[in-house]
């Protein structure tokens, strides 16, 4: 489905005759296991309880800094490809995969993950492509496939259970992500604690859906970026009138390019519900156990909320423009009470970190033929996204 009524009876008004049972999540939760993503009920309710105060307006403001302190290592190294190369193409897909996991790292789990990222990258790598196969085809052909996640999901627990030990004998003062999830006692009984798996869980989680998302929307915004003039120079005015990144509010056309980004090309392209109940979508009767699919990506394209819908225009997004559009025609992070959690650190976060690369690098599409989305987990271009990277001068040097 597509239309933003029927998605509203899906996600908002009858959100509770739905929940991701759906064969969608079978395989991802051998990955996941019991995390934010993949559960129902009181273990969803009572981990969203728990995880809540970790992306609070508050919190996401203190995570600024780090941000952009990893942004800033990520344009040294971009800059210093640039000197050597006079302009050097590389994968920029993968380079944005790489500065999003250490943000995560940093700023959830308050580690450095610098020295762990080819590790964790290989294995989130392994699950974008492995979990995207059909579990219909023959055994003797999946088997190998369920070999490789199995040995990624060592790997990514071996890097988890070493952050997990070290932060026991050493707690931080200021709590972040794994510390609340460390200390955190279920509020309707204080004996009740998460257990290591469950605290496992949610680190992998968050790991996997915190960075592949955000990295994949920086990616496609840069690439959509460099096929439009009109709005890099738009974006490059902005920045001349603000001084650095540390208030996100005041990048206000940089979060429109991000919104439109995430409207063309919706790291969370699909969502999808099983009926727990007999209900209704619209004028369709759906009975108990039918499995529901919400096209985000066709509904972001849909012409009569969206003229022009495949052009790229973050004009869309002025608040003017933004309050004319139906409820749940823009949905990049789902709605109603299953919302990501992240919404607000991810807007935040590629925000930040587009201002952060933009105001001192150009980036130029290297490559003959158009990017083609790859439907995986999440929505990343086919192939990496080769891009030259050149340092900008400045109108004003």
């Amino acid at each position: 489905m597509r239309h933003p009524d029927d998605v509203r009876d899906v996600l908002v008004t009858h959100a509770d005759s739905f929940d991701k049972t759906h064969t969608a999540f079978d395989r991802l939760s051998q990955v996941l296991g019991q995390g934010l993503l993949t559960t129902d009920g009181d273990v969803w309710r009572k981990h969203r309880r728990i995880m809540n105060p970790a992306f609070a307006k508050k919190a996401i403001v203190g995570y600024v800094p780090l941000m952009l302190k990893e942004a800033e290592i990520s344009v040294a190294r971009l800059q210093s490809v640039a000197r050597l190369r006079n302009g050097g193409e590389l994968d920029v897909a993968q380079e944005m995969v790489d500065l999003t996991l250490r943000i995560v790292g940093r700023t959830l789990l308050g580690i450095e993950l610098q020295s762990e990222v080819e590790r964790v990258g290989n294995a989130m790598k392994v699950f974008q492509t492995a979990l995207a196969v059909p579990a219909s085809i023959p055994k003797a052909l999946l088997w190998p496939i369920e070999r490789r996640i199995s040995r990624a999901k060592a790997e990514l627990d071996d890097v988890i259970n070493n952050v997990i030990a070290a932060r026991k004998k050493s707690p931080q003062r200021e709590p972040d992500l794994l510390q609340m999830l460390l200390d955190a006692v279920d509020p309707e009984d204080a004996s009740v604690r998460l257990t290591q798996q469950e605290i496992r869980d949610e680190l992998v989680t968050f790991l996997l859906a915190g960075h592949e998302t955000t990295s994949n929307t920086l990616t496609w915004a840069l690439y959509l970026l460099s096929q439009n003039p009109a709005a890099e120079a738009a974006l490059h005015e902005e920045l001349a009138r603000v001084p650095d990144e540390k208030n996100p509010e005041l990048l206000v056309y940089t979060e429109q390019i991000v919104k439109e980004a995430m409207r063309l090309y919706p790291p969370a392209y699909v969502l999808a519900r099983k009926a727990s109940r007999d209900t209704k979508i619209g004028r369709y009767n759906v009975p108990k156990g039918s499995e529901v699919v919400v096209w985000t990506y066709f509904t972001h394209r849909d012409s009569r909320f969206y003229p022009d819908p495949t052009a790229f225009k973050p004009e869309r997004f002025t608040a003017v423009e933004e309050a004319k559009l139906p409820k749940q025609a823009y949905l990049p992070f789902g709605a109603g009470p299953r919302a990501c959690i992240g919404k607000m650190f991810a807007q935040v976060e590629a925000t930040v970190v587009l201002a952060a690369l933009a105001r001192t690098l150009r980036f130029r599409y290297a490559a003959k033929k158009p990017p083609k989305p790859q439907p995986r987990i999440t929505l990343a271009p086919a192939g990496g996204m080769p891009m030259i990277v050149e340092r900008r001068i400045s109108e004003k040097a």
